[in-house]
């Protein structure tokens, strides 16, 4: 009987191929420090033409090899195998992340969240995080924000850099984000 694939999955990288003879495979990292994928010891993997996960495996070794992790798990054992799942897409369940260290959260959890100024008005809703190169950003919705211009414009998504100069509080449980930032910066 299959394991039920849990409703909390986050797209955390996808297969590359195989590395070496005993059914190791490169796997590309969406995030630099790839810190879940290390330490998470059940992915679920989609075919690229999958729209759901459907296939989970139990990793038995994870290590870094250059900006790519390679990994292995149970039931893997040659490059051939390896090779039928290139271009996989590669979950974990949120509930298998490891704590974020003080200070710090997960991107996945600020998606959704309220944005709001430090006026009390409500920015809107964040879509995604992006990094720039310097440091995160929040993208911002303000669609569902009751618009105040009268020429019925629809309000530019905002782009809000995620530092302390500009974030002041971020309360992920309340799905909440404190912000310094006007609707027309």
């Amino acid at each position: 009987m299959r394991p039920l694939r849990p409703d909390d999955l986050v797209e955390l990288g996808v297969l590359r191929g195989p590395y070496g003879v005993l059914g190791w495979a490169h796997v590309r990292p969406y995030s630099a420090d790839a810190e879940v994928l290390r330490s998470a010891r059940r992915w679920w993997l989609a075919m690229p033409a999958d729209a759901e996960p459907r296939v989970p495996v139990a990793v038995t070794g994870v290590r870094r090899q250059g900006a790519e992790l390679v990994a292995k798990w149970q039931g893997c054992d040659s490059p051939e195998a390896v090779q039928a799942l290139r271009g996989a897409r590669v979950f974990v369940a949120r509930a298998d992340f490891p704590e974020p260290p003080d200070g710090q959260v997960y991107w996945v959890d600020l998606i959704g969240a309220q944005v709001f100024n430090r006026e009390g008005l409500r920015l809107g809703t964040v879509l995604q995080l992006q990094n720039n190169g310097v440091h995160d950003v929040l993208e911002v919705d303000p669609s569902a924000v009751p618009a105040g211009d009268p020429s019925g414009k629809r309000a530019r998504t905002l782009l809000i850099p995620m530092v302390d100069a500009y974030v002041d509080q971020v309360d992920v449980d309340g799905r909440r984000i404190d912000v310094d930032w006007q609707p027309d910066w």
